[in-house]
């Protein structure tokens, strides 16, 4: 399994990276409170930045621990990162991240660009394993962001789960010649884009579960721990497939489909408003 995000966001942290160190802002209206394992630790340095709906704040200790978050501008967890002296590192479970990990996000000023968090859980060695060694944190932050223009605008996936608005936040692919994309938000759903190759034409493609070519739906478990993922009937339509930057092709589109859950058919949701522009 190789984990993965939005091309805009990778370029959004090693600009964060590479900065963070000698940016931070000393305005007395600005702070950041860090606790790790009950003990509080004092950052030296702060940096907050956002690229179109993403945003990442870092935080830099003396003792050249890092706290780091990653999230939407609508409150969307996307990945807590801590990584302590001896450069082990800790993050937040993967899946069902609302669930693990308290994450609230207080406000987003545009205007002045201010946000302003607070949150706290326990974060893992293995993000996928909760009983992986663990470390405890909790703080809170108010602070100015830059703005960042990203690379290529607009990459994401989004829809309505049974009329409600679901943003990715993250996304992991398994395997490599054909494409098998797992997206996540913070929530217990999963969306997954099943496609022949990466080169998939443009056009519009009826699906249902046994098509090559298809959008699915799952569901995560905090009993069994694991996804369920549902039958699907729907439409995905390709409008775009590019390569507007050498090494990186793009593909755009809209999707709807219905959810039906294999064990229980009477359970069944309703996936609409589906678009998606994503890298390659």
């Amino acid at each position: 399994m190789k984990s993965l995000q939005s091309l805009g966001l990778l370029f959004l942290i090693v600009v964060l990276s590479a900065s963070c160190s000698s940016d931070s802002d000393s305005s007395s209206s600005n702070s950041f409170d860090f606790e790790m394992n009950g003990s509080q630790v004092t950052l030296t340095s702060t940096l907050a930045q956002k690229s179109d709906n993403s945003m990442v704040v870092i935080g830099d200790a003396a003792d050249g621990s890092t706290i780091q978050l990653e999230f939407n501008k609508f409150g969307n967890l996307g990945r807590v990162s801590y990584w302590d002296p001896a450069f082990n590192t800790y993050t937040n479970f993967q899946y069902y991240k609302a669930h693990y990990f308290n994450f609230n996000l207080i406000s987003v000023n545009e205007s002045t660009h201010k946000v302003k968090v607070s949150f706290s859980g326990t974060l893992y060695n293995d993000e996928t394993d909760l009983n992986s060694d663990s470390v405890v944190v909790n703080g809170s932050f108010d602070l100015p962001y830059i703005e960042h223009t990203p690379t290529i605008a607009g990459l994401g996936l989004n829809c309505k789960i049974a009329g409600s608005d679901w943003i990715e936040t993250d996304f992991w692919d398994n395997g490599w010649n054909n494409v098998d994309r797992k997206y996540l938000s913070d929530d217990d759903k999963m969306i997954i884009m099943r496609l022949e190759d990466e080169y998939i034409a443009p056009g519009t493609y009826n699906f249902t579960t046994a098509s090559v070519n298809k959008i699915q739906l799952a569901k995560y478990s905090t009993t069994t721990n694991e996804y369920t993922e549902y039958n699907a009937s729907g439409t995905l339509t390709i409008t775009s497939n590019s390569e507007p930057i050498i090494g990186f092709r793009i593909i755009e589109g809209t999707y709807s489909f219905t959810a039906t859950n294999p064990s229980n058919p009477s359970d069944q949701i309703q996936v609409t408003n589906g678009t998606f522009k994503t890298n390659f």
